[in-house]
């Protein structure tokens, strides 16, 4: 894939490695001179040094063939912008970077692709390792009303349980088992097994009463 990342800070660094490794085409627009020439030097992809809000630049970043773009700077104005002129682009898919959690609903009403927030992505990982012990937070949704977990089965009385009988709160479903190498999709009579890894989608108020089920 062709993909354009819009801001060489950290969070750009990082994900265009990944992407570079995996064989994409990746192109980084960074507006900071030294930090463009810095990534020049150490990475294997084209680095332009330019506004990533303006439209010429984007162009010269090979826009018009991208099969992505990532826009991943500090800066909300900025990002809401460059998202704007992507979509006006018809870039096939696009992702963002929320900085302030509370700006996600601009995001959304843009209607690209995902609006990732780091910050409340943290907060729900903290939060689950201090409270919740046996299950992993992936991400949280719906602007912080809805989380997607993974936690593994140890209460033994629920071995061989259909998930109908488990009796889950409303606002959660069990979308994925994890079983020895094999993934199942889960439904109302798929039966549960001790050492399964769930992949949960709840509400985040149910989650206290959803929990109280898998605690052995």
């Amino acid at each position: 894939m062709y993909i354009l990342l819009i801001g060489g800070g950290s969070t750009g660094r990082a994900l265009a490695s990944h992407l570079i490794g995996e064989g994409h085409e990746i192109v980084i627009v960074e507006d900071d001179e030294e930090r463009a020439k810095s990534l020049a030097e150490a990475m294997d992809a084209l680095i332009i040094h330019g506004d990533g809000s303006d439209p010429e630049i984007l162009k010269d970043a090979g826009v018009e063939r991208a099969d992505a773009a990532a826009v991943v700077t500090p800066d909300d104005n900025i990002n809401l912008t460059v998202c704007q002129i992507l979509k006006k682009f018809n870039v096939p898919r696009i992702v963002a970077r929320v900085n302030e959690p509370g700006k996600k609903d601009l995001y959304i009403g843009l209607q690209i692709t995902a609006a990732i927030s780091p910050t409340a992505a943290v907060v729900s990982y903290f939060k689950n390792a201090l409270t919740q012990g046996s299950s992993k937070s992936m991400m949280s949704i719906a602007n912080g009303l809805a989380e997607v977990f993974e936690l593994k089965v140890s209460n033994e009385a629920l071995d061989g349980k259909r998930i109908k009988d488990l009796g889950l709160p409303p606002g959660s479903i069990i979308a994925v088992i994890y079983r020895h190498g094999e993934v199942i999709i889960g439904t109302g009579n798929t039966a549960v097994k001790l050492n399964d890894v769930l992949t949960v989608i709840a509400k985040t108020d149910v989650m206290k009463d959803l929990m109280k089920i898998f605690k052995a």
